[in-house]
C-alpha cells in the first residue's frame, strides 16, 4: 500500500516530469518484452496446455521473424491444441526456464503422426538456435529421433530460458498434443505403448492366419472376406499410428496419405461383404442387402478416388461413410437377430465393441475420462474384441450349419431306411404328389412385385371363374379399367424410380378405395389397373370408379421429395351376364370406355355403351 508521503512524492513527480513518465509507460506497454518462461517442471510427463500460445496464419506466408513479435498471439487454454480440418498454417510457441543449478534434458513429443508439415525452431536465450523440419510428407530418416511420433531432444543450461516455435500445416486434422518428457520416463512409456500395439497387431495377425487356414480347409468364402477385413484393419492402424512410415515404407512419404485411405476403404468394403454373407441378407431382406452392396460400391469408389482427390476431402468423406456404415451394420445385425438368426447375436455384440471403444476415446479426448492405457487405446481394444468375437461367431455359424446338415442327413437316412422297408410304393406316390403340388405352387405367383396387388395372370384366371358364377346366378359382374393420366411425362422427367413410386402410391389408394372383401384390384400392366366387382351393377361400378378417381384427384402425392398432383381416367363395363359373354368382352368393353374418357379430356369415368357421368 502506498503511504501518504509516497503518494505526495508521486504527485510532485507527475507534475514536474510528465514527458519522462509518459516515455516510460510507452516502453512498458508498447515495446515487446522477452517472453516470461514457465519454470521447467520436474514431472516425468508434463503435458503442455496453458503454457502454449497460438497464432493463426491464414495465408501460410509468415516466417519466424514475422511471428516473434506479432500482436495476435492467443492463449491455448486447458486442453490439447486442436483445430480440426484447417487450411491455415498454425504457429505454436511456449517458453520454459530452467531454474535449476544444473543442466536438464527433456524430450518434446508431438504425438499425432498424421501432420503433413511441422517446422520447429528452438531458440535458447544463450546458445545456438536449432531448426527441425518434420512431417509425414518428409523423409523419415531426417527425424532427429527414430520414433513414429515427432520427438525432439531439448536441453537447458542452468538458468537458461528456451522458446520453442512450431509451425503446423496439414491436410489432416490439425492437432498438437505436446508433452515434455524426462528421457527415462519417455522410453519406459514408449515400451509400454509398443507392447500394447504388439499385442494388438499380433493378435489380429494370428486370428487372420488361423481363419485363412480354415478358408483353405473348408472353402467357405466368408472366411476369406473376414481375413481380408482384418488385414485391411491392421494395415490401416499401422498407417494411422505411424508404424507403417517407420517400418514398412520409410522412403515412400507420398504413400502415407493413400495408405490410410486405401486400407480404411478396404476394411469398409470387406467388412460389408463379410456382413452380407454372414447374416444371409439376400435371403432375409433383399432391401437391407442392397444397402450393404451400396457400401461395397462406395468403398471401391473411395479406393480409386484416394489417388486423385485431396486427402482432406477424402478422409472426411470416408469418416462419414464409416460412421454411417457402422450404424447400418449394427442395425442389420439386430434385424437378423430379430428374424431368428442365432449367430447374429454374436455379430451384434462384436459390432458394439468398436462403437463403444470410439465413444470412450472421444470422452478421453474431450477430458471427461482421464487418460490412461485403457482410455488411450480404447479404439484398438474395441477393434480387438470385435475381431475375436466375429471369428468366434463365424466358427459358431459353421458349427451350427454342420450340426443342421448332420441332423438332416441322419433323419433322411433313417426315414429312407424305414420307408424303403415298409412303404416304398407309397413314397413314390407321395413323391409324385409333391412334385405335382410343387409345380402347381410355382404357377401361383399371382402378386405384382411392385405394387403388391394381384397380377394379370391371376386376373385372367379369376375373371373367368367369376363370370361363370355370375352367369349361373344371374347376378351382375362389373369390370373397371383405370389408367394414370399423363404418366409418361412424369416418368420421363423424374425417372423410373419416381414413376415406380407413383405407381405404388396409386395402387395403395386404389386398394383403399375398395370397401368389400369380394372386390379385387389388379395391376393390369404399366400404369393400368383393373377392378373386378362381383355383384355390382352399372351404377355401383360407376360409384366405385368415381370415388377412387376423386380421391386421387384430391390427393397430393409425396414421392422422392416431390409433391405431385395426379389423375386417373376410368372405363366401366357392367353388362348383364349372358351365355355368349366372355372375360375378353368385359376387358375390351372397359378398355373402349377408358379410351372414350381419354379422348374427352381425361380425369373422368365412362361407361361402355352408356352415357356416363364425369
Amino acid at each position: 500500500m502506498v503511504t501518504e508521503q509516497e503518494g505526495w512524492y508521486i504527485h510532485i513527480l507527475a507534475r514536474r516530469c510528465p514527458f519522462q513518465i509518459g516515455l516510460m509507460l510507452f516502453f512498458i506497454l508498447v515495446v515487446p518484452r522477452p517472453l516470461q518462461g514457465a519454470p521447467l517442471s520436474d514431472a516425468q510427463e508434463w503435458m503442455l496446455y496453458t503454457e502454449i500460445e497460438i497464432l493463426e496464419d491464414p495465408g501460410g506466408k509468415l516466417a519466424l521473424g514475422d511471428v516473434r513479435n506479432h500482436g495476435s498471439w492467443q492463449a491455448n487454454g486447458t486442453s490439447v491444441f486442436s483445430k480440426g480440418f484447417s487450411n491455415s498454417a498454425w504457429w505454436l510457441r511456449f517458453t520454459v526456464t530452467n531454474e535449476n543449478n544444473r543442466a536438464v534434458q527433456r524430450l518434446l513429443s508431438l504425438s499425432f503422426p498424421q501432420l503433413d508439415n511441422v517446422l520447429v525452431h528452438v531458440l535458447p536465450d544463450s546458445g545456438t538456435p536449432l531448426r527441425y523440419q518434420l512431417g509425414r510428407h518428409f523423409p523419415y530418416q531426417q527425424r532427429p529421433i527414430d520414433h513414429p511420433f515427432y520427438v525432439l531432444p531439448l536441453e537447458w543450461a542452468p538458468g537458461e530460458t528456451t522458446t520453442v516455435y512450431l509451425r503446423i500445416l496439414s491436410t489432416s486434422a490439425v492437432q498438437a498434443p505436446l508433452t515434455l518428457w524426462q528421457p527415462e520416463a519417455f522410453y519406459s512409456h514408449d515400451m509400454t505403448r509398443n507392447i500394447m500395439h504388439g499385442i494388438y497387431f499380433g493378435a489380429l495377425l494370428a486370428i487372420s492366419i488361423y481363419n485363412l487356414l480354415l478358408f483353405f480347409s473348408l472353402g467357405e468364402r466368408n472366411y476369406l472376406y473376414y481375413v481380408a477385413f482384418v488385414i485391411c484393419l491392421v494395415l490401416f492402424m499401422v498407417a494411422f499410428t505411424g508404424y507403417g512410415f517407420r517400418y514398412l515404407w520409410p522412403t515412400a512419404s507420398g504413400w502415407n496419405d493413400q495408405a490410410i485411405l486405401v486400407f480404411l476403404s478396404g476394411a469398409l468394403g470387406f467388412g460389408a461383404l463379410f456382413s452380407r454373407r454372414f447374416l444371409c441378407l439376400r435371403e432375409i431382406s433383399p432391401r437391407l442387402d442392397n444397402g450393404v452392396k451400396a457400401v461395397v460400391v462406395f468403398s471401391v469408389i473411395c479406393v480409386v478416388l484416394s489417388f486423385v482427390i485431396s486427402y482432406q476431402f477424402m478422409i472426411g468423406l470416408l469418416a462419414l461413410i464409416t460412421v454411417l456404415a457402422s450404424v447400418y451394420g449394427l442395425y442389420v445385425g439386430i434385424y437378423a437377430w430379430y428374424r431368428g438368426q442365432v449367430t447374429a447375436r454374436f455379430y451384434v455384440i462384436a459390432w458394439s465393441f468398436p462403437l463403444l471403444g470410439g465413444i470412450v476415446l472421444v470422452l478421453n479426448k474431450v477430458g471427461i475420462l482421464p487418460p490412461n492405457s485403457l482410455t488411450n487405446y480404447s479404439a484398438q481394444i474395441g477393434n480387438l474384441f470385435e475381431v475375436v468375437l466375429l471369428s468366434f461367431a463365424l466358427a459358431q455359424r459353421i458349427n451350427v450349419e454342420r450340426r443342421l446338415r448332420f441332423k438332416a442327413q441322419s433323419e433322411t437316412l433313417a426315414i429312407s431306411h424305414k420307408l424303403n422297408l415298409e412303404l416304398e410304393e407309397r413314397v413314390r406316390e407321395r413323391t409324385r404328389e409333391l412334385e405335382s403340388l410343387n409345380k402347381e405352387l410355382n404357377e401361383l405367383s399371382v402378386t405384382d412385385g411392385l405394387t403388391g396387388l394381384k397380377n394379370r395372370r391371376y386376373l385372367d384366371r379369376l375373371l373367368g371363374q367369376e363370370l361363370a358364377r355370375a352367369k349361373r346366378s344371374g347376378r351382375p359382374l362389373a369390370v373397371v379399367l383405370l389408367d394414370i393420366d399423363h404418366f409418361k411425362p412424369i416418368n420421363d422427367r423424374h425417372g423410373h424410380h419416381v414413376g415406380d413410386e407413383c405407381i405404388k402410391v396409386m395402387a395403395g389408394m386404389i386398394q383403399d378405395g375398395l370397401n368389400r372383401p369380394a372386390d379385387i384390384a389388379f395391376r393390369y400392366g404399366g400404369e393400368e389397373f383393373v377392378l373386378m366387382l362381383p355383384d355390382t351393377d352399372m351404377q355401383g361400378a360407376l360409384g366405385v370408379a368415381d370415388r377412387i378417381r376423386e380421391r386421387i384427384l384430391a390427393a397430393r402425392i409425396e414421392v422422392a421429395g416431390l409433391t405431385l398432383s395426379m389423375t386417373v381416367s376410368a372405363g366401366v363395363c357392367a353388362p348383364k351376364p349372358h351365355a355368349e359373354l366372355t372375360p375378353q368382352d368385359l376387358l375390351k368393353g372397359a378398355d373402349t370406355a377408358l379410351y372414350e374418357a381419354k379422348e374427352q379430356g381425361r380425369n373422368r369415368t365412362r361407361l361402355y355403351h352408356l352415357v356416363a357421368t364425369a
